[in-house]
């Protein structure tokens, strides 16, 4: 079957004729995770963890099934992510029941979480005919854009086929997504999504909304039978609780001679932006790829798992979240490069 797909997938992409609007339908959201790593390109942006449902279908064909069930509430924003989970367990996540109906279909805002550097939604969509969810399917996404009470758009996750309303103003690096639960028998699905700024530019989220314009439910390797549900799902999300305000500790270098010169090093609830340069110009983000990780005093490490690689003024800037937290308190740690050097941070 995976050989007929690459097939088929080959000869859409190639023949000189109109793609198929159901070919068409499914590309789009393809097209909008590529746009999204597109964005990043500018700032040769390197994520090894973005996983976007679509992609996964075209480019692994991970055959899955539509019986996963996970009945538990902790198993929200599963991703793997040791910061998100430090904070989650601290009862970072703010519970939500922001609602909306459209297309037979309710969607709920279960819980969400922001800092600067990550954001999370934990959605559960709820369809009238449960039997949309045949056995054949393999993941449910939304189109959607996240918009801040200023009426800035911190996100947008859409086909390339519609415009942009925002001005990427955020700087929003990647978003990862899953689908931890996905039940024929019930009709619900729980669809978790993470937003990340490397640069820890992500705002707090003031009076926002979630805009959700299409469901896409898809199959295993039938692009013909993607089905896409258009409507209108507009969910609040809940503002930061004031009444637990939110601990940041910032970090200046012990050696201020070292060889990496750091200029920004901040953690946060959910992880600890690091901002940094060297004196030197690479020709790719090989040095870096795999070798930053911060060690603290009991020996523990912490890796990252993607990062932004600018140059400016001969030296060369990298930006990137690693999942040691606010809620760490560590007084003192150290940033390793390997092959270049390290650096002790302690707290201002």
């Amino acid at each position: 079957m995976k050989t007929d797909f690459k097939k088929e997938f080959k000869q859409a992409m190639t023949e000189e004729k109109e793609i198929p609007s159901a070919v068409r339908k499914s590309l789009d959201s393809t097209y909008a995770s590529i746009r999204t790593q597109s964005k990043m390109k500018k700032n040769r942006f390197i994520w090894k963890r973005v996983t976007a449902a679509a992609c996964a279908l075209l480019f692994t064909g991970i055959l899955l099934t539509n019986e996963r069930v996970i009945a538990n509430i902790n198993e929200f924003f599963k991703f793997g992510d040791k910061g998100i989970e430090r904070a989650l367990d601290e009862g970072f996540a703010q519970d939500s029941n922001s609602s909306a109906s459209d297309q037979d279909v309710t969607i709920t805002l279960q819980q969400n979480f922001s800092d600067a550097n990550k954001i999370g939604m934990s959605f559960q969509l709820e369809f009238e005919d449960p039997r949309i969810l045949d056995a054949d399917v393999t993941d449910v996404t939304m189109d959607f854009r996240l918009k801040n009470g200023d009426g800035e758009y911190v996100d947008e996750f859409i086909p390339d086929t519609k415009p942009l309303k925002g001005t990427n103003k955020y700087d929003a690096s990647g978003i990862a997504m899953h689908n931890p639960i996905l039940n024929a028998k019930t009709g619900k699905v729980q669809f978790d999504v993470i937003i990340d700024s490397n640069k820890g530019m992500l705002p707090c989220l003031q009076d926002a909304v979630v805009e959700i314009e299409s469901i896409n439910v898809f199959r295993v390797f039938a692009f013909e039978t993607l089905k896409k549900i258009d409507g209108k799902w507009d969910l609040a999300i809940m503002n930061q609780d004031m009444g637990k305000p939110m601990t940041i500790i910032e970090y200046t270098m012990d050696d201020p001679s070292s060889i990496i010169q750091v200029s920004s090093a901040k953690a946060s609830p959910t992880s600890l932006n690091l901002i940094f340069s060297v004196d030197e110009i690479f020709d790719n983000e090989s040095p870096f790829s795999h070798s930053m990780k911060f060690i603290d005093k009991d020996g523990n490490e912490y890796l990252t798992d993607g990062f932004n690689m600018d140059e400016q003024n001969n030296q060369t800037i990298i930006a990137a979240n690693f999942p040691i937290t606010a809620y760490h308190n560590a007084a003192k740690i150290t940033f390793v490069l390997e092959g270049i050097g390290e650096v002790k941070l302690l707290t201002k």
